[in-house]
């Protein structure tokens, strides 16, 4: 079994952890175009949104009140449902 790492890198709007496509203050642009998970529609957005990430929406932040699937895309994360 290998063990795959993701790659973190500094926000350069919020100094946090970022991972992935970065956060949604500052998404980073290498790596497109991507495929939605959701909706499987290629796209050179880092922003897609779709009906899919609509639907499964779970984190809003506290800082930008930007809403997310993952906590990761956020800044300040918190459960939607935990307010």
């Amino acid at each position: 079994m290998t063990t795959q790492y993701v790659k973190t890198y500094s926000c350069p709007t919020c100094q946090g952890l970022a991972s992935g496509r970065g956060h949604l203050c500052h998404p980073r642009t290498d790596g497109l175009p991507f495929v939605c998970e959701y909706c499987n529609k290629e796209t050179s957005d880092p922003r897609h949104v779709c009906t899919g990430i609509v639907d499964n929406i779970e984190y809003v932040c506290k800082k930008c009140g930007r809403l997310a699937v993952y906590d990761s895309l956020l800044c300040e994360p918190a459960p939607i449902d935990g307010e």
